[in-house]
């Protein structure tokens, strides 16, 4: 019985109170149904890394000290064998995020998200090329531009490609500042 006259018939009976054929027979399907839609929608809509692009992260030193410097470093590389023009609707092209484990609450930005100005804008990658987005963090409760302030703790940064048509996210890294 295809999909759209199970649903509304399951609703009916459901409504009618009536334990039919239709409830016996098809439950198990429309559960299996149920917790796959349940589980899509929980998707954060990002993509696997298997296409031409690569999001790669790293970190410079994964233990800081009071008042020491390292850099995170996000390489979004063209691993394909064409070039690439990626058109953006906005300045945001790979945004990176500091957050801490436990409660992924975001740090870095400021705020918990990228403020972008409405501007068309492109990045070409030819085949072996890369973009590369550093931020340079700073264990300590201040810090002076460039650097972010990071307070004693354990955190996790990534990139995101903010491109419909390639939703990549990086690995997560794990720095700790002491």
């Amino acid at each position: 019985m295809a999909l759209f006259l199970v649903i509304p018939l399951f609703i009916v009976a459901l409504l009618m109170g009536v334990q039919s054929w239709l409830w016996r027979t098809e439950r198990r399907k429309l559960l299996i149904l149920a917790a796959a839609l349940l589980t899509a929608c929980g998707s954060d809509g990002l993509g696997p890394q298997s296409g031409p692009l690569r999001l790669e992260a790293a970190v410079g030193r994964s233990s800081l000290r009071f008042g020491d410097t390292t850099s995170l470093v996000f390489r979004l590389r063209n691993v394909g064998t064409d070039s690439l023009v990626l058109n953006f609707s906005d300045t945001c092209q790979v945004l990176p995020y500091i957050t801490t484990p436990r409660s992924d609450q975001v740090v870095y930005p400021s705020g918990g998200a990228w403020g972008c100005f409405d501007a068309l804008t492109s990045l070409t990658l030819a085949p072996g090329a890369e973009k590369v987005t550093s931020v340079l963090v700073r264990g300590g409760a201040q810090a002076t531009y460039p650097a972010v302030p990071l307070l004693p703790g354990q955190y996790l940064a990534y990139a995101r490609l903010a491109h419909r048509d390639f939703p990549l996210q990086s690995a997560r890294v794990s720095l700790r500042v002491d």
